[in-house]
């Protein structure tokens, strides 16, 4: 008797443990992640009810596109307030997302460069754990090939026939079980074109219906989709109705478009691409791909109603990067203003991510990867630096606040920014630092960095963002750049601003002490700003006497401390500067009297040129 007893209990072991097995991949959660390029967080109606009016409405009272289908994830599941690109354009911000690495270590820093083979992925993450994976869309992460259909290197989707490396194609088509550009130009090559499109061939569509047949496909097992949408990134064309669904409306010139360019931060300017007015049919067009986009977001959702797997699929809606669309002078992305920078994340887990869940917590999309794998109880990427935050989505509280501080890097080495929920701070290499209080001054105009309340802020942001910087392996730091900001733990006076014209005679109009300029490691040559006195802030046809006292602090060979008194304006180039140096310990103290003429842009420079570190201990300005 005992031999079937045993082999009765092995049996029911046996089975046991199958039943394990397959309720444990009966509660696998699917994954669908809706990605779109270059996406404008104030289009998204979820958005705008969080804000004032007046940062709604940015183009206008009333100027708007509605989302519902797309806002209809932040009603079910979580928004997040405080969502970055880890880097604001394509290629490294969409290599942060998959792999939960910065950019620099994906091999993919900037456009068009391919990240590094056998990079593991999230998708390959869930493929060993049973997924059937896929992508459908812009991949933009297998170097410059364009259109580069169906990458060889999968990295971890399993069907990626639908999957495009480069291009904002307008129409596709199938080519077999495989999908094409759907029109060339005269030279046969893949081309723009949207003449012709209809809701089968335009591309949003074409791609919507490429993921409902991979779901419909993979839909008795687990499964992982991202679709990413290659609108609204330019060209700004659409299929009717879309294309014309926008033409009553008159878009405003944002606020921001008409500050004056000399008050902006150094690192915002951008000469090639000055807006000063906004194209109407390029905003309504806009509008109609985010509407076409929204429309495609609803036909997914209810697929997975239709067919039972609403409750059982993750649905994250997000974005690589904004699109400024006229704000601070500017189109498209690449700076760390908001609407370049901060990206749409929105997603619903019924019965796990309480709805209507608001987050108040700076996330960079490195953190993507490890916090999806979190939520689906997945191994993690081995070597992955984002946070797993899964415990604050599936978390009891509705509202979350968190200060925690997040560092996002730029692709030219110009720039770093470390960021919290509130508060901004932009290191660069071409102006001093820039402080933003995001609830006070939401339209990034004013600096902070100088105002004593704010000491202790800029002092803590920094100190982090340094350390991230130097923990990640900040490419700037690599490449000998340098990015203007103090050693020490006081923060420096970055800018000194004037709140009034210097006018008057025989009185001290200005005066500022103990600012730190620091230069050191310099490049040979460049300029480095220690101090500035903006444009307009001098009369026109006025004399006025500058002192300065100074301690060196160390001077680089071949380099020089120095002020020099400049206007763009005055193409005669009557620059008065003046030049010294130091060694470290000594003090000395400049005298320079300052000539404007008729032009009211002259501006007063302090600094360094090449490499070295300088106290200005005492700082005076007076009218003569």
């Amino acid at each position: 008797m005992k031999t079937p007893i045993r082999s009765l209990l092995q049996l029911l072991l046996v089975t046991q443990l199958l039943a394990s097995a397959f309720a444990f991949a009966a509660n696998k959660p699917n994954l669908l992640v809706i990605h779109t390029d270059e996406h404008n967080f104030r289009t998204l109606g979820c958005y705008r009810d969080l804000m004032s009016d007046d940062q709604s409405y940015v183009w206008g009272k009333g100027i708007k596109v509605d989302t519902p289908h797309i806002d209809s994830l932040a009603e079910d599941g979580a928004l997040c307030t405080s969502y970055y690109a880890a880097s604001p354009v394509c290629t490294p911000s969409r290599a942060a997302m998959v792999s939960g690495l910065y950019p620099i270590a994906t091999g993919s820093p900037s456009n068009d460069m391919p990240m590094h083979d056998g990079l593991v992925t999230f998708a390959e993450v869930l493929g060993n754990q049973g997924y059937a994976t896929a992508y459908v869309g812009k991949w933009h992460l297998d170097g410059d090939a364009k259109p580069g259909f169906e990458p060889a290197r999968k990295f971890g989707f399993q069907d990626n026939r639908h999957m495009f490396n480069r291009g904002h194609w307008k129409i596709l088509e199938m080519d077999g079980e495989h999908s094409k550009v759907g029109v060339q130009d005269k030279k046969g090559v893949p081309s723009y074109s949207v003449e012709g499109a209809n809701k089968r061939t335009f591309t949003t569509d074409f791609l919507t219906d490429r993921v409902i047949e991979i779901m419909d496909r993979d839909k008795d097992q687990p499964f992982c989709i991202m679709l990413s949408y290659p609108d609204p990134h330019g060209p700004n064309s659409v299929r009717p109705p879309y294309d014309t669904m926008y033409e009553h409306m008159h878009f405003e010139n944002p606020r921001t478009m008409e500050v004056p360019i000399e008050s902006m931060p150094k690192w915002a300017i951008s000469n090639k691409d000055d807006v000063t007015a906004l194209k109407q049919d390029q905003m309504q067009r806009y509008f109609g791909m985010v509407h076409c986009i929204d429309d495609n977001v609803g036909r997914l959702l209810k697929y997975l109603e239709d067919n039972d797997l609403a409750d059982n699929t993750i649905v994250v809606f997000t974005s690589d990067h904004g699109d400024l669309m006229g704000e601070h002078r500017r189109h498209n992305k690449g700076v760390p203003y908001e609407t370049s920078a901060k990206i749409p994340f929105l997603i619903r887990y019924p019965g796990k991510i309480q709805p209507g869940k608001i987050i108040h917590k700076a996330y960079t999309n490195v953190d993507f990867a490890p916090t999806i794998l979190g939520l689906m109880n997945a191994p993690q990427i081995p070597g992955s630096v984002g946070l797993n935050d899964a415990k604050t989505f599936l978390g009891k509280k509705k509202i979350v606040n968190d200060d925690r501080v997040v560092y996002l890097t730029n692709s030219g080495s110009t720039w770093v920014a470390g960021i919290d929920q509130r508060h901004k701070l932009v290191l660069s290499v071409k102006d001093t630092p820039w402080l933003f209080d995001l609830l006070r001054d939401p339209d990034e105009l004013i600096n902070f960095y100088d105002n004593p309340e704010y000491g202790p802020i800029a002092v803590k942001i920094q100190k982090e963002l340094i350390r991230q910087m130097k923990l990640y392996d900040e490419p700037g730091l690599t490449k000998g750049v340098n990015f203007l900001y103090s050693s020490s733990d006081k923060p420096p006076q970055a800018s000194s601003t004037v709140s009034a014209k210097l006018e008057g005679t025989g009185v001290v109009l200005l005066e500022k002490s103990g600012i730190d300029c620091n230069a050191s490691g310099a490049k040979k040559g460049t300029w480095n700003r220690g101090m500035v006195v903006p444009p307009k802030s001098f009369a026109p046809n006025s004399q006025y006497l500058l002192k300065v006292e100074w301690t060196s602090k160390g001077l680089e060979k071949g380099s020089q401390f120095y002020a020099n008194f400049i206007s763009k304006l005055d193409k005669k180039k009557n620059r008065q500067n003046k030049g010294w140096t130091g060694a470290s310990g000594k003090s000395g103290k400049v005298e320079m009297v300052l000539n404007t003429n008729e032009f009211e842009d002259w501006e007063l420079i302090l600094g360094i040129r090449g490499g070295g570190h300088m106290v200005i201990d005492h700082v005076s300005i007076q009218a003569l």
